[in-house]
């Protein structure tokens, strides 16, 4: 089995490009799908409660302010990274590792931030420009420009000197989402036929 991670920036179109892989029939796991799990799990509430208190509703995680503290504090933000990474990332490799396909992707958005590329076989990098995703991240999520460069700037930078020697080191591949919905899925195409190849 070959384990391969598809990340990017928001609004880059790793969703997208996770999707279609799903629809051509492979499994494909979203590390997204699984906090929606734990921040159910009262141990992370707890652990959200003692540091980010403000954001406890009714016993409830309100994840629109905890979001809006996230990304105004750096600090915070790797605070709460530290909690919730590892309660991600261990059922997602619980969960992948059932799998028995020769090709297993999973979306994780923060891979680079975690340092987690090393613990998968591959990397899908999807790349976008930054106008496009801001536009994008107004018209999805409903807020200002400002807080859209806002949440791309408190990101991994996938166009730094340090992205590129990771892309490098982990022997990723770059998918350019710049053209039409078509041209994006031929290149997805292109990558699902290199690694059915190598695996």
């Amino acid at each position: 089995m070959k384990r391969v991670a598809i990340t990017g920036g928001i609004a880059s179109g790793k969703s997208t490009a996770a999707g279609y892989i799903k629809d051509l029939g492979f499994p494909v796991f979203s590390c997204d799908e699984i906090y929606k799990s734990v921040v159910q799990e009262q141990e992370y509430i707890q652990m959200v409660a003692r540091y980010f208190p403000t954001c406890i509703r009714n016993g409830i995680i309100d994840r629109s302010i905890l979001s809006q503290i996230v990304f105004n504090d750096s600090k915070k933000r790797e605070l709460l990274n530290q909690i919730a990474h590892p309660l991600i990332m261990k059922e997602l490799y619980e969960q992948m590792s059932e799998c028995t396909s020769k090709l297993v992707f999973a979306e994780v958005p923060l891979l680079f931030e975690g340092k987690y590329e090393n613990d998968f076989d591959r990397v899908i990098v999807i790349k976008r420009n930054t106008f496009d995703r801001i536009d994008d991240l107004v018209k999805r999520n409903q807020i200002s420009k400002e807080d859209a460069q806002k949440r791309i700037s408190a990101q991994f930078d996938y166009d730094s000197k340090e992205a590129i020697s990771r892309f490098k080191d982990c022997g990723a591949i770059l998918v350019q989402n710049e053209g039409t919905l078509l041209d994006f899925k031929k290149q997805i195409d292109n990558v699902i036929s290199r690694l059915s190849v190598q695996s």
